[in-house]
């Protein structure tokens, strides 16, 4: 099987990689140039807790390089989920499918739209991994990785799928409603990145903060009324309760933190925002959301210019704002 990833940041290249070193034919593609032609030129350097290692695989970010492939991989960023559609559409073989890993919701749809849902699959990553630079990936959190039809059906190619990811040397379950799987998965998200995001606090240390305990609180009910709204049963009942007892275990740094930190786009469209749009649409209030999403789109921006500039001289921009 020839397997492109498309998306070569942490997770991609951890995927990458480890299905390389097992005999996978892989293809690795992103948008960081300096990343691939690293990885191109000395290999994937991969540390943490599969070893410390060097890998080699092909690596490309020219889009012409990334195909042919039989399985396509995406593990990008939700907001680029448009364009590794239609990076997937051209490189697939005829009967080619699209496997997405990703966090939040939309991606199966925006993928859907492209290769049509038989070309589908769902699935869901419990590991962490950090580039420390071109080329060198850690494995940061190890844990299973969840795959399923979107029909919830039992077929050859999940199967096969299983087994290619076993072999590598994760721990796959194929699971019956990865659909409903995504959405709680988008649930704990949705509760936790944003907020974090936003004080700077780990997860754990949000319980610690009466204050950011309970804005959870009113994020979760809100998140809850819409799925109702939209009759989603979760398949393993109300998450409440067991994301608050997830944040007073874990004490790492989410994703949408360390995008912030980074000054990078975060995914708070496809979280928070989602659950915006979602409500709006089917009449039901969501202010916290609302306010949760709009306050770190300022945060973005301020992070944004902090890190990548420009410094702006506000006695000029003052001046300017009175002549006009």
């Amino acid at each position: 099987m020839r397997v492109t990833v498309i998306g070569a940041g942490g997770m991609g290249s951890l995927y990458g990689g480890l299905l390389a070193r097992s005999g996978v034919a892989v293809t690795l593609f992103g948008t960081w140039a300096a990343h691939m032609a690293a990885i191109a030129r000395d290999g994937l350097r991969l540390d943490g807790l599969t070893g410390d290692q060097t890998i080699r695989l092909k690596a490309t970010s020219d889009p012409a390089e990334a195909g042919p492939a039989d399985l396509a991989i995406v593990l990008v960023d939700a907001n680029a989920t448009a364009e590794a559609a239609a990076t997937a559409q051209r490189i697939l073989s005829k009967d080619g499918a699209a496997l997405s890993l990703q966090n939040c919701i939309g991606n199966l749809e925006r993928l859907e739209e492209r290769l049509g849902r038989a070309r589908v699959l769902g699935g869901l990553s419990y590991h962490s991994a950090a580039v420390r630079g071109p080329g060198h990936v850690s494995h940061t959190h190890a844990g299973p990785t969840w795959l399923g039809e979107l029909d919830g059906k039992t077929s050859p190619r999940i199967a096969q799928l299983a087994a290619m990811f076993a072999k590598a040397g994760f721990k796959p379950e194929v699971v019956g409603d990865i659909v409903g799987d995504i959405w709680d998965k988008f649930v704990h998200n949705s509760a936790i990145n944003a907020l974090s995001a936003l004080t700077g606090l780990r997860v754990g240390e949000l319980s610690w903060s009466p204050e950011m305990d309970r804005l959870q609180s009113h994020v979760m009910d809100e998140i809850m009324a819409v799925l109702g709204a939209k009759g989603i049963a979760l398949p393993h009942g109300d998450p409440r309760p067991a994301i608050k007892a997830f944040c007073k275990l874990k004490f790492n740094k989410p994703s949408m933190l360390q995008h912030v930190e980074a000054g990078k786009r975060s995914e708070i469209d496809w979280l928070n925002g989602a659950i915006v749009r979602e409500g709006q649409r089917l009449s039901v209030t969501t202010p916290y959301n609302e306010a949760v999403t709009l306050l770190v789109k300022g945060l973005e921006m301020h992070r944004q210019r902090a890190v990548h500039g420009p410094q702006l001289d506000y006695a000029q921009v003052e001046a300017a704002a009175g002549k006009s």
